[in-house]
């Protein structure tokens, strides 16, 4: 008797994104796993994405492409590429991150030897680019860094697998566990019941800790994602809370939002059980803002400076 196959939806968003777009398509085609089908929302890109995506349509049914007029935000985006799935499993992925041939196969295996397990992901390394973007822009570099930095100093994160009750599974993954969890292969009913479609800064927590109650997540020790060092998790907070945050109290405080989810959604037990967290997680944000406002005014300084000289 003939085993069952099992199928997964890919959902990529992109805003040209057509710097990585090439190779990001070449990593998911060469998977081991043949069995899937890609979904590419273009966010009304203005660089070459459209034209690439078409060129990869022709080569490849497995690719479904869907062009929109205007960019209606990261978050909408998310979720468009989710609603579009028509298998049993699914998985984002950036556009900038590079997953190795036996990504999808080995997270698949995980998922479907443990009935427990809801998502899986590998571990996953950083990478810059060898091209003339990444050297022409060194400063951008120093400060993405930087910014990481910071961030690991106030929230040490890695991906680690979480097990064990609901309140067990929220510290843990509040405390130690890596955003980047959000690239796991989910069942895909489980996904869709978790999902948050407000768009806030750390939205991908909120989702997360939704799927944490229907389950586990379990981390394959093996690197098998490369994630791009200069991504959205490399920006400086103003920047990120634009395009997550809305209004400028989201901006001012930009963890407020997401503290006001686990509020509401937690539980006030669970949310106070935590609440060393979510006091570090508001010192962090205004750290953030502090370096952002003096690499803003040495950036002016320096433009000045240059402008005087002509």
């Amino acid at each position: 008797m003939q085993s069952k196959i099992s199928k997964i939806s890919i959902g990529l968003p992109v805003y040209n994104g057509e710097r990585f777009l090439r190779s990001k398509l070449k990593s998911i085609l060469n998977q081991s796993h043949r069995h899937f089908e890609l979904i590419i929302s273009d966010n009304g890109s203005t660089d070459n994405t459209e034209s690439i995506c078409k060129e990869f349509v022709q080569k490849d049914d497995r690719i479904k492409y869907f062009r929109h007029s205007q960019n209606n935000g990261i978050t909408w985006n998310f979720n468009f590429v989710l609603e579009k799935a028509n298998y049993e499993y699914f998985m984002w992925t950036a556009v900038d991150d590079f997953i190795f041939p036996q990504f999808i196969e080995k997270n698949l295996k995980t998922l479907e030897k443990n009935t427990n397990c809801v998502a899986s992901i590998c571990k996953i390394e950083p990478y810059v680019p060898k091209d003339k973007e990444s050297q022409i822009n060194k400063d951008d570099l120093q400060y993405s860094q930087l910014m990481k930095k910071i961030r690991n100093f106030f929230r040490p994160r890695e991906i680690i697998s979480i097990t064990g009750n609901f309140n067990t599974k929220t510290r843990l993954y509040l405390k130690k566990c890596s955003c980047q969890s959000i690239y796991s292969i989910f069942k895909t009913d489980i996904l869709r019941n978790s999902l948050v479609r407000d768009s806030f800064l750390g939205n991908d927590w909120a989702i997360f800790l939704n799927v944490l109650k229907f389950g586990d997540l379990y981390v394959n020790d093996e690197i098998l994602m490369h994630e791009y060092e200069q991504g959205a998790s490399g920006k400086g907070i103003i920047a990120i809370s634009k395009q997550y945050n809305l209004g400028k109290t989201g901006i001012i405080f930009p963890w407020f939002p997401l503290t006001r989810w686990c509020l509401k959604n937690l539980g006030l037990t669970s949310f106070l059980k935590n609440f060393d967290y979510f006091l570090q997680l508001q010192i962090e944000g205004f750290v953030s803002l502090l370096i952002d406002f003096f690499h803003f005014k040495s950036n002016r300084n320096k433009l000045n400076s240059n402008m005087s000289g002509i």
